[in-house]
């Protein structure tokens, strides 16, 4: 209004607002013109250099999980072979498969964390609904899954 009012109280606002968010999100144009916006945002007031840490801070806190996981810390040093565009993903950190990695593109070594959590007690990772992938054709298959359900074409020479 003019005066600045609604004519309804608080929460059937918010309650307007989230039923209008949820019809909102099911639009995917809207989804990615509000993924720019929050981009565009976050570089317009250099988010970037407030929330960047300094050396000290980064130093501790990589010292911090070298000593809360140093099986993975003792994994990162053993592979001595690097393919550009590719991270090597560990599905298991057991000292017997240190080296046994799966290549995969930097963005889809992101997305299949997004769908695992480790599980520090068999150093292996569990999906989301807790099963164990503690043998490589799990992972590989849960990995699968994952391209399937993110629509990831799975690439050559991945498994």
């Amino acid at each position: 209004m003019g005066d600045g009012h609604l004519n309804k109280c608080k929460s059937c606002t918010k309650a307007d607002s989230l039923k209008r968010l949820n019809e909102k999100t099911k639009d995917p144009e809207w989804a990615k013109s509000e993924r720019d916006r929050g981009r565009e945002k976050y570089h317009r007031l250099g988010y970037r250099d407030i929330h960047k840490p300094d050396a000290a801070s980064k130093k501790a806190q990589s010292g911090a999980y070298k000593l809360k996981f140093p099986e993975k810390a003792l994994s990162r040093g053993s592979i001595k072979v690097s393919r550009p565009g590719f991270h090597a993903h560990h599905w298991s950190y057991l000292p017997e498969h240190r080296k046994d990695v799966v290549w995969l593109k930097e963005k889809d070594h992101y997305t299949v964390h997004r769908f695992i959590r480790y599980d520090q007690e068999n150093m292996a990772y569990r999906t989301l609904s807790g099963v164990l992938l503690n043998t490589r054709d799990a992972h590989i298959s849960h990995i699968k899954d994952i391209f399937a359900l993110n629509g990831v074409e799975p690439y050559e020479d991945t498994f």
